[in-house]
């Protein structure tokens, strides 16, 4: 992130964060193993032969979607971009041993100069942009527009701001109830009300800039997308995005 932004993702020490948020993601982030393969099935569904395909991960993180789509569609060429080194380093380890190529650059620096002259067919964000200021995320979908071949998908999977204060207290009340349930699902019945106050932790915290899901599709349609829309949405987290 450029200076002065409060996001502690891409600080030095931010390994203990990481560590913590890589543990409880599968119960904070809902419905994250749908979503994964709901970016699979749009991937699959957009391109009718998802092979020898260029594929980017925006923000990729410790590289778990990357490896999904290695995994299911192997004969593509994977490329995995993230901001912190960090999570760099979680990625290629986990990747290990897989063609991916793996670049450390922010968003901010990706919306200036990109990334590849030639281009992707497939670009994609998991729970990351909602870093991002609204205006700098139309930056950065303009040149995900830019960077995309004839033919490109982007899509992106992510928190997104609630249209009111009522409509935020159901959500959160929502996101609440899906975390119970996924502790006494995975036999953690026992920690169930654990992450009672996360959503209000979430909320407070300097680094999420969360933007309306309307404001980003007209954001996305601004920067020349078509077949603009949203695909599934639980709560505030959304997938959406567009086509070139």
């Amino acid at each position: 992130m450029k200076r002065g932004n409060p996001n502690t993702w891409l600080k030095a020490r931010a390994a203990e964060e990481i560590e913590w948020y890589l543990s409880s993601a599968d119960v904070i982030v809902v419905e994250r193993k749908r979503s994964i393969r709901l970016l699979g099935e749009l991937f699959a569904h957009h391109f009718s032969k998802p092979a020898g395909l260029r594929v980017l991960d925006l923000g990729g993180g410790d590289g778990l979607v990357t490896e999904y789509f290695s995994n299911q569609y192997p004969r593509n060429d994977f490329c995995l971009m993230d901001g912190s080194v960090a999570m760099v380093d979680q990625a290629k380890a986990r990747l290990k041993g897989r063609p991916v190529r793996f670049v450390e650059k922010s968003f901010e620096a990706y919306a200036q100069k990109g990334l590849d002259p030639d281009g992707y067919d497939f670009i994609f964000s998991s729970m990351a942009i909602h870093h991002l200021p609204l205006k700098e995320k139309g930056a950065l979908y303009a040149r995900v527009h830019r960077e995309l071949r004839g033919n490109g998908l982007f899509l992106v999977f992510d928190v997104v701001a609630p249209v009111s204060p009522k409509s935020e207290r159901l959500q959160f009340r929502m996101w609440v109830d899906w975390m119970n349930e996924a502790l006494r699902r995975s036999n953690f019945a026992g920690e169930v009300g654990k992450f009672d106050g996360f959503p209000a932790v979430y909320k407070a915290k300097a680094e999420n800039h969360p933007s309306r899901l309307l404001d980003q599709l007209d954001q996305l349609k601004k920067a020349g997308f078509k077949n603009v829309d949203c695909f599934f949405k639980y709560g505030i987290f959304s997938l959406f995005g567009g086509t070139k």
